[in-house]
C-alpha cells in the first residue's frame, strides 16, 4: 500500500508546532517534529497573526516544508456553541442545525464560516458542537501562509482533537472507568474535554498560562513580556533565585492563586457536567498542554478533586522517526496531542471511533487555491497547444486562422482571470481595513479588560476575609457591611477620554461588624457586681481587637489601615451582651 504523507501545523497562542506524519495503513510515523515559540507580546492579540506567520516561515525553512498543509486553530480564535436538536435524517440535519445556530450565534451565519459535528446521541436528541470563524480572519491567514510557500487545505478547531488522540492511544476506554476528563492547559485558555461511552462534551475556561503571567506582572510591577520571561526561568529552574529574594514569595503567592482558580473552574465544570449528564461524573483526569507542567499542579488538582490524575501521553499512538531531537521528544506529550488526534483521524479510513474533522477553510479560498494549483498546468497546456500547429502553419495558411482563434480565446481567458485577481485584490484592501478597525476596537476595550481583571482581586479579598474569621483568636466574628469605593488620582480629562481611562484608580474598603467576647473560663468571677469582671472583659476585648486588626492587615489585598473604630457601648454592648462593634477603613491594592 502506498504511503500517505500529511503536514500538520498547530497554531497555538504562545507557540506553533509542525509535524510530518507518514502512514502505510497500519502504522503511523511522526517523521519530523519542531516547535517555534511566538515572539510577540501575548497580552496584545492583534500581534498574533504576524507572529504566527513569521514562526511558520521559520518552521518551514527549518523542516523544508512545501505543498499542502493542514492547519489547527486555537479555541480562543473561534466562536463555539453547543446545542441540542431532534434526531432526524442526515439530509435534514444540516438545515435544523443551521436554524438553531442562527438563534445562538452573535453574528448572522451568512457572515461566518462554520461547521459542526454530533458529539452525543441518545436516540431521541443529538448534541451538536459547532465552531465558526470570521471569513476575514481565515482569508487573511491563508493569504499570508500561501506567501511563505504552504498551501492550506484545511483549517480545523483544536478543542475536539484530544478526543481522537485518546481514542488512538487506547483502543477503547476502560469499561470500569468510562468517564474521563482531559484538561488541556494552554497559554490563553484551558480546554476541558469530558469523555463518556456515548460521546463527549467540551468546555473552554478563560484561564491559562497567561493568567499567571498577568498576575505576576501586576504584583511585581513589570511588563508582561518580562513577567513571562521571569515565570519560565523560575519554574523551569533555568534561573537561580536567592532564598531571600522577595520575588519568590510573590511568585509562590501568584502560583497558589492560579492553582486555586483553575481548580475552582474545573470543579464548577464538573458540577455542570453532572447536572447535564444526570449524575455521571469523571473518574479519571488526564493533564495535557505546556501549562500542565506548572509545579505541584497535578497534586493540587488530584487533592481538590479527589480523582486519579495522570499526564496524557498521545505519543503512544504512533512511532517516532529518527529525525526528532531528544529535547523535542520530551515535549511531544504536552504540545502534540492535537496534531496526533488529527493525523489519527486522517489515517483511520473513517473509523467510527473517531469524530470527523471539521474544515473552516472558506469555500472561495478552496476554489481559488485549486485554481492556483492548476495555473502551471494551464500554462504548459497553452504552450503545447500553441506549438502544435506550427508545422501546419508553415505549409498551410488556412490553419493560421484557427491558430489565431485559439490565441484570441486564450487571451480572453487570461483577461477574465486578471479581472478576477483584481477583484480579489480589492477585497484584500477591504479586509485590511476591517483588520485595522478591529485593532482600534481592541485598543478602546483595553481599560475595560483591566477592570475585569481587577474583579479577581475583589474575589480573592472576599475569600481571605472569610478565611480570617475562622482563624484562632478571631472566631465568633461576623461582618455587617462591606463597601468598596473607587477613587481616581486626579480629575478625569474630558477632552481625552482614552487618557483618563488609563488613570490608576485607588480602591478603599469600608468594613463593619461585631465580635463576641467569650468569658467561659472566668465563671468564678461575679459578672453582675464585680469590677474585676469588667476588667477581664476589657482585657479580653483588647486582645481580640489586636488579633483581628493583625489578621486583617496580613491579607495580601489590604495595603494599609486608614481608620479603625471599636465601640463597646452604643453600637456595641460589651458589659451586658458581651459583644463589640468595629468599623475599619482600608486602602486596597489590586
Amino acid at each position: 500500500m502506498a504511503k500517505r504523507r500529511e503536514i500538520i501545523i498547530n497554531c497555538g497562542n504562545s507557540h506553533i508546532t509542525g509535524g510530518v506524519f507518514i502512514s502505510d495503513g497500519d502504522t503511523t510515523v511522526l517523521e519530523y517534529a519542531e516547535m517555534e515559540t511566538l515572539s510577540h507580546d501575548y497580552s496584545n492579540d492583534s500581534l498574533w497573526l504576524d507572529s504566527v506567520v513569521e514562526s511558520i516561515e521559520r518552521l518551514g525553512e527549518k523542516m523544508k516544508l512545501k505543498g499542502d498543509a493542514r492547519i489547527i486553530f486555537p479555541g480562543s480564535l473561534l466562536l463555539t456553541k453547543t446545542i441540542r436538536v431532534p434526531k432526524v435524517e442526515i439530509e435534514k440535519q444540516a438545515k435544523i442545525v443551521a436554524f438553531e445556530l442562527s438563534q445562538k450565534m452573535p453574528f448572522p451565519l451568512s457572515e461566518l464560516i462554520w461547521d459542526y459535528q454530533v458529539i452525543d446521541d441518545d436516540g431521541v436528541e443529538q448534541e451538536i458542537l459547532a465552531f465558526a470563524v470570521k471569513p476575514e480572519v481565515a482569508e487573511s491567514f491563508c493569504e499570508r501562509v500561501v506567501g511563505v510557500g504552504l498551501n492550506p487545505i484545511q483549517i480545523t478547531p483544536a478543542p475536539v482533537l484530544d478526543f481522537n488522540a485518546l481514542k488512538a492511544t487506547m483502543k477503547e476506554l476502560d469499561q470500569s472507568c468510562p468517564e474521563t476528563l482531559i484538561v488541556n492547559i494552554g497559554a490563553k485558555s484551558t480546554n476541558l474535554l469530558f469523555i463518556n461511552p456515548t460521546g463527549f462534551l467540551v468546555r473552554n475556561i478563560a484561564i491559562g498560562g497567561n493568567s499567571l503571567t498577568q498576575n505576576l506582572s501586576d504584583n511585581l510591577g513589570i511588563s508582561f513580556p518580562k513577567a513571562e520571561e521571569l515565570k519560565k526561568g523560575y519554574f523551569s529552574g533555568d534561573v537561580a533565585f536567592s532564598p531571600e529574594d522577595p520575588n519568590i514569595q510573590v511568585m509562590e503567592s501568584c502560583t497558589k492563586q492560579f492553582l486555586a482558580r483553575t481548580s475552582q473552574e474545573i470543579t464548577r465544570s464538573i458540577v455542570t457536567y453532572k447536572r447535564v449528564k444526570k449524575g455521571r461524573s469523571p473518574q479519571k483526569i488526564f493533564l495535557s498542554g505546556r501549562g500542565s507542567l506548572l509545579n505541584k499542579l497535578p497534586e493540587y488538582i488530584s487533592q481538590t478533586q479527589q480523582l486519579d490524575i495522570d499526564y496524557f501521553d498521545p505519543v503512544k499512538a504512533l512511532t517516532l522517526g529518527k529525525g526528532i531531537s531528544e529535547d523535542m521528544q520530551r515535549l511531544l506529550p504536552f504540545v502534540f496531542s492535537e496534531p496526533i488526534g488529527l493525523a489519527s483521524n486522517l489515517f483511520s479510513d473513517e473509523n467510527k471511533d473517531f469524530v470527523k474533522t471539521l474544515n473552516l477553510l472558506p469555500s472561495a479560498k478552496i476554489s481559488h487555491l485549486g485554481f492556483r494549483k492548476k495555473l502551471p498546468l494551464i500554462a504548459i497546456s497553452a504552450l503545447v497547444i500553441s506549438l502544435l500547429p506550427l508545422p501546419s502553419y508553415l505549409s498551410n495558411l488556412n490553419e493560421i486562422v484557427s491558430i489565431n482563434v485559439i490565441h484570441k480565446n486564450t487571451n480572453n481567458l487570461l483577461k477574465k482571470e486578471e479581472k478576477s485577481l483584481s477583484e480579489i485584490s480589492e477585497k484584500q484592501k477591504e479586509f485590511n481595513f476591517i483588520e485595522k478597525l478591529t485593532y482600534e476596537v481592541f485598543a478602546l476595550s483595553e481599560p475595560y479588560l483591566r477592570t475585569q481583571n481587577s474583579c479577581w482581586g475583589v474575589i480573592n479579598l472576599i475569600n481571605n476575609l472569610q478565611d480570617t474569621i475562622s482563624e484562632e483568636y478571631v472566631q465568633d466574628t461576623w461582618y455587617d457591611e462591606f463597601h468598596i469605593l473607587q477613587e481616581t488620582t486626579g480629575p478625569p480629562n474630558i477632552r481625552n477620554t482614552r487618557t483618563s481611562m488609563r488613570q490608576t484608580p485607588t480602591y478603599k474598603l469600608k468594613l463593619t461588624g461585631r465580635y463576641l467576647v467569650k468569658v467561659e473560663e472566668y465563671d468564678e468571677v461575679d459578672d453582675d457586681n464585680s469590677a474585676r469582671f469588667k476588667e477581664i472583659l476589657i482585657d479580653l476585648n483588647s486582645k481580640k481587637q489586636q488579633a483581628l486588626t493583625q489578621r486583617l492587615q496580613d491579607i495580601p489585598q489590604i495595603l494599609k489601615v486608614n481608620d479603625k473604630i471599636f465601640s463597646i457601648d452604643g453600637k456595641g454592648d460589651l458589659f451586658n451582651r458581651y459583644f463589640t462593634h468595629f468599623s475599619y477603613e482600608f486602602t486596597l491594592k489590586f
